[in-house]
């Protein structure tokens, strides 16, 4: 929780309490915080410990039988191990610097914001590359003037580098406005493609969805229209005419893999994967449909969920355009909307947001694979609701709040 990047009275409340919970078990790590001279301690007291008895058997004149030895024996390693684990007890502690700091994590955190925007590595890596870098090509001789230099230049090129990707792109390739000049177009951060799997059979035009969903063919077609009429009029775009569109071949599939960013990683992303076989039974049991967030409009949209709403996988095909020259090819996923309740607010009481059925409007939506981006997990609350665990994981935290 201290990697988060922002913090209310309940996070800070958790992590207080997650940390005095870790005082009161702590002491069940000792065993394992050992030092090697406190190993060396340990085995020469266990020694002179093992000398001592030795000693004392010999000065005994009676003799003992096999059975009394053993018996004595039994005591006798207990009696040793109590006293290394006294030994290591007095010897290993968390009596250090760094244990003592978290202690004033949450007022700091009152004081001064998220403790991240004091971090020191940045200060150290950015020491390496301007000032060490720099001194190992340079010749040591005026180093100073030579270090600013170069590092001016390195800087000079990290910004042209930045300003490459926003220039015009044609066909694939990148034209520099003031020199004409001509590269292939590349992403230091792309974003890897949705991919569709698990093709499904039987599903050739829009009929066999509708009869395998129980869904009134004129309403799919509804909607299908509406998504045609809000996409772009280019020689992409889907027929407008229903008896046209109801003869495109489509594909129908069963799992969905959405990449999604990894939490303070731009550059690394997490695999989820949503599926929905519609009515059909999934891995010999009933039918599975999973629930995905659905970005539908703007950050002003949908109170705290700033534009995104949670929606049932119901369908996702590919539909591709015949009828045009280009034979452009439409990923598209059909999601049933669940409302929102109290506008998409924070619930006071429980600090989450709660969603239900539409009892009145259109709840079935067509929407482009590109705007399911991740999966959603709801809690039951009571008839036709559900609570939406937006504590998931950190991205989603920091994300609605």
């Amino acid at each position: 929780m201290a990697q988060y990047r922002s913090h209310t009275p309940d996070t800070l409340s958790y992590r207080e309490s997650y940390l005095q919970t870790f005082h009161r078990t702590k002491d069940i790590f000792l065993e394992f915080r050992t030092s090697k001279a406190t190993h060396t301690r340990a085995d020469r007291q266990d020694r002179k410990l093992r000398e001592l008895i030795a000693d004392h058997r010999a000065k005994e004149v009676h003799h003992r039988t096999v059975a009394n030895r053993r018996r004595e024996a039994d005591p006798e390693r207990v009696e040793r191990s109590d006293r290394r684990a006294d030994l290591v007890r007095r010897e290993n502690h968390f009596n250090f610097i760094k244990m003592h700091y978290l202690t004033h994590f949450a007022s700091h955190v009152r004081c001064f914001g998220s403790i991240s925007m004091y971090c020191t590595e940045i200060g150290e890596l950015a020491h390496k590359d301007q000032i060490k870098d720099g001194y190992r090509r340079s010749n040591k001789n005026d180093a100073a003037w030579q270090i600013l230099s170069q590092y001016g230049r390195q800087h000079a090129l990290g910004m042209r580098l930045q300003t490459i990707e926003p220039l015009s792109k044609v066909k694939g390739v990148i034209v520099a406005e003031d020199s004409g000049m001509e590269m292939p177009a590349f992403s230091s951060h792309s974003t890897p493609r949705r991919v569709l799997k698990g093709r499904m059979k039987n599903t050739n035009t829009l009929t066999e969805p509708c009869a395998t969903l129980n869904i009134h063919y004129s309403d799919m077609m509804q909607e299908i229209l509406r998504f045609t009429r809000q996409t772009a009029a280019d020689d992409r775009r889907l027929p407008a005419d229903p008896t046209q569109l109801g003869l495109l071949p489509i594909e129908g599939f069963a799992q969905l893999e959405i990449p999604v960013a990894d939490f303070q990683e731009t550059d690394r992303f997490q695999i989820h994967w949503a599926r929905c076989t519609g009515t059909k039974a999934f891995r010999n049991g009933g039918p599975r449909n999973d629930l995905v967030w659905v970005q539908t409009g703007g950050e002003a949209n949908y109170g705290d969920l700033r534009g995104r709403v949670v929606a049932w996988l119901l369908a996702i095909f590919k539909i591709r355009n015949v009828l045009s020259e280009a034979g452009a090819v439409h990923r598209l996923a059909l999601v049933c909307i669940l409302d929102l309740v109290n506008s998409g607010r924070f619930h006071i009481a429980s600090g989450h947001i709660q969603v239900g059925r539409q009892v009145n409007g259109r709840d079935m939506r067509i929407v482009s694979i590109g705007a399911v981006i991740g999966q959603a997990q709801v809690i039951p609350s009571r008839e036709r609701q559900w609570i939406v665990n937006h504590r998931i994981d950190l991205r989603t935290f920091n994300e609605l709040y």
